[in-house]
């Protein structure tokens, strides 16, 4: 990837949103080259005003994703932010909302590496891909949700492994609750909660870093990781006394 010093090429999908908008104008304030992913007409025209090479596309239509990014002429750093969330009220296990996320989640990201992959190849660059504390301990009505982050948390660090050899470096980051559109519709205790400009300064510290795993903010992410290694007893009976406060 180039240097610091340099004018970075970098895509963001989920840039009409939360945290990929606020990551979109923060590297525009910073002078370097944005291409704005997302499906949000006024969002992506603010952009556009800003700087921004904006792309209105749709990430689970592999075929366009895949023939948008060949257009381009470099990307250093692709940072992959799209993403849904929907909660599961037992004792009605929604199948059609959990393949929903399930899909959006895995699919959007899939494509988009499968598109920008070739050019980071080339310009030696970064992918950043978006999980969620949600990951290291299950939380009742979060079972789409978490199973679709603990899914790219798995497959980041694979890539982690599997694009070195290519000098691909791969991040995966963490964050706990952030102040988005799509956090207001959760109805339960969100403790440390984060500003979107806090979460994209965290985010582009990691990146600048060159850390593997970004997670904020750590005095909620180190505790959960500790219960994901404890018994299942443990964690079980915090997940329960949040879902009782819900």
């Amino acid at each position: 990837m180039a240097t610091t010093t340099e004018r970075l090429h970098i895509v963001i999908t989920g840039a009409t949103s939360g945290i990929g908008m606020q990551l979109a104008k923060d590297y525009l304030a910073k002078d370097q080259h944005v291409y704005a992913v997302g499906r949000d007409d006024e969002a992506l025209a603010e952009l556009k005003s800003l700087g921004a090479t904006s792309i209105d596309l749709d990430l689970m239509d592999r075929e366009a994703v895949i023939a948008a990014f060949e257009k381009l002429d470099t990307i250093d750093l692709a940072i992959c932010c799209a993403g849904t969330c929907e909660y599961l009220d037992m004792p009605n296990f929604d199948s059609e909302s959990f393949m929903k996320v399930m899909s959006i989640n895995m699919g959007t990201l899939s494509h988009a590496i499968e598109g920008v992959l070739p050019k980071l190849i080339a310009s030696k660059g970064r992918l950043v891909g978006l999980g969620s504390a949600s990951a290291y301990v299950p939380f009742a009505r979060a079972e789409a949700y978490g199973s679709s982050k603990a899914a790219i948390h798995y497959l980041m660090k694979t890539l982690q492994i599997s694009l070195a050899p290519f000098d691909v470096a791969v991040s995966l980051v963490v964050p706990g609750f952030v102040d988005t559109p799509m956090a207001e519709q959760n109805d339960f205790p969100m403790p440390f909660l984060q500003t979107p400009q806090q979460a994209s300064q965290a985010i582009r510290d990691g990146i600048e870093a060159e850390h593997e795993v970004i997670e904020f903010p750590r005095k909620l992410t180190l505790p959960l990781k500790t219960l994901g290694t404890l018994p299942d007893m443990a964690w079980q009976q915090v997940s329960k006394q949040l879902y009782k406060k819900s």
